[in-house]
């Protein structure tokens, strides 16, 4: 009988399950958007009970897609949205409050005072990670002192914490695994990277118990079993999304770089087994941990980048899909001198602005449509030259080729973007779920099913883009970006 991988690819804008054959080959999927609740401008939520639900329904709607049955799976991987974490009920299984995403920046004024206190510099040298309003620790501390009961579960050991990766696992396995990849744990910004276990001081320090945080574990383990497509099947493989893209796109070598194009945009740089703790505004990871070596990885990230052209659909309503941007940008020749800084939620690397807004600058009055479409699509890539130019500082080369996966990498004129103003060569490859992909690597070294030999041969390149402007155009477009992120910067203190 063929041996097959499910994967669950939990995002920030959608649910998706992914079922791989053993020649890395997608042969079924599902997908449904999830829910986005903005109680007010600075908050970003998610129903972890949705979450769940649908992943489970997307599971039975990709075995159906390939045509096999819950028999035919050796394994499940898990590959989620980073940072969103939650409480809940240990005994009831639910949750005391909505799922706060990474997006949200209530917490932005705690994150401002810490970074303003003697206590950042230790923060940032122990868990790698410059803090924001996505901490972990920062989160569970605003839902301590704001969900009615949540202390007093917490001090009567009722309530358990964790990012959606350890929700998942929690009720897939009837509530008997508690834990957290060491991928996810480093992302939430309460780990020490040095000695992978949580760092007490730090959560001492904002008041929190270490208590409720999750055991870790290794990106290709155990995880348990869950019987809810109806048989007992084993969970091996547990890798944050940005992680598992790295893993999966091939970067296992120090030096090897990727750009995710998702809700947001996230480079990472495999920088080898030593940890490196990086300054400049970017965050220092623990890519994975397979047996006793731990692989570390330097990380910028633009929040909102392929959800500003959700923002075009959903928000401003000029497009109906997202598709339609390439076609739309490619009516006009440039964008007339409009630039959009899509700081819906802030800026991160290497701003670090949680009070920055979006704006559109530059409009008159022969702007049309297209040309603020093609302006969402440069502003893609001028961030990603933002985050590129501080890892290249940061790591000390030159860096000459990226490969880039997520929904928007499907987009030619994206990707010739990024080759014009990042200046180095883009290489898409033929599937462009690396994030699914990466778990089901994992899952499957840790069931059997692959050696990691055998993953070479998994990503072949579909098409490459070279730089096609000159230096001195380089130049000129990047300028009016900068000037323009400057108009957006620190708007919400106006």
């Amino acid at each position: 009988m063929e041996q097959y991988v499910l994967v669950i690819d939990e995002g920030t804008t959608g649910t998706r399950a992914v079922v791989f054959n053993k020649q890395f080959h997608v042969v079924g999927q599902g997908y449904e958007e999830i829910t986005q609740y903005t109680p007010s401008e600075d908050k970003v939520e998610h129903d972890p009970e949705e979450i769940y639900l649908k992943s489970i329904e997307m599971c039975r709607k990709a075995l159906i897609e390939a045509h096999i049955k819950p028999e035919h799976i050796s394994c499940i991987g898990i590959s989620n949205q980073r940072n969103t974490c939650m409480l809940w009920d240990k005994k009831t299984g639910k949750p005391l409050y909505h799922a706060i995403v990474w997006q949200d920046t209530r917490t932005a004024d705690v994150v401002t005072k810490i970074k303003e206190g003697p206590e950042f510099k230790k923060i940032l040298n122990s868990t790698g990670k410059v803090i924001a309003t996505h901490c972990s620790g920062v989160i569970l501390q605003w839902l301590l002192n704001n969900v009615p009961g949540a202390k007093e579960k917490v001090k009567s050991g009722d309530a358990l914490f964790g990012t959606i990766d350890t929700w998942l696992v929690w009720k897939l396995t009837g509530g008997k695994v508690h834990a957290v990849s060491y991928s996810n744990a480093s992302s939430m910004g309460c780990l020490d990277i040095h000695k992978g276990v949580w760092n007490k001081e730090f959560l001492d320090y904002l008041n929190v118990p270490v208590s409720v945080f999750p055991e870790i574990r290794s990106e290709s383990a155990d995880y348990g079993k869950t019987d809810v497509l109806g048989i007992p099947i084993p969970i091996t493989g547990v890798c944050a999304d940005q992680q598992s893209a790295l893993f999966a796109q091939g970067c296992l070598t120090q030096g090897t770089v990727k750009c995710t194009n998702g809700t947001g945009s996230f480079m990472d740089i495999n920088i080898g087994t030593k940890c490196i703790v990086a300054s400049g505004g970017l965050d220092t990871l623990i890519a994975w941990k397979l047996g006793n070596e731990t692989t570390y990885a330097v990380e910028g990230f633009a929040a909102v980048t392929g959800s500003a052209v959700q923002w075009l659909r959903d928000g401003l309503e000029i497009i109906k899909e997202s598709k339609e941007t390439e076609a739309l940008a490619r009516q006009v020749e440039d964008s007339n001198g409009v630039y959009f800084v899509p700081a819906l939620v802030g800026l991160i690397t290497p701003y670090q602005d949680p009070y920055a807004r979006g704006t559109i600058v530059g409009i008159s009055r022969g702007v049309k449509r297209a040309h603020v479409v093609r302006a969402t699509l440069e502003a893609i890539a001028f961030r990603t030259k933002d985050i590129m130019n501080v890892v290249e500082k940061e790591v000390g080369v030159k860096i000459k080729e990226v490969k880039v996966d997520g929904g928007a990498s499907k987009n030619d004129l994206l990707c010739q973007m990024m080759a014009d103003y990042i200046n180095a060569r883009i290489d898409r490859p033929s599937s462009v779920e690396a994030t699914s992909l990466g778990a089901a690597q994992l899952a499957g070294l840790c069931a059997g099913v692959w050696k990691k030999g055998d993953l070479a041969s998994a990503v072949k390149i579909e098409k490459s883009f070279e730089p096609q402007i000159t230096d001195e155009q380089r130049a000129k477009a990047y300028d009016g970006w900068l000037e323009a992120v400057k108009r957006s910067m620190n708007w919400v203190k106006h």
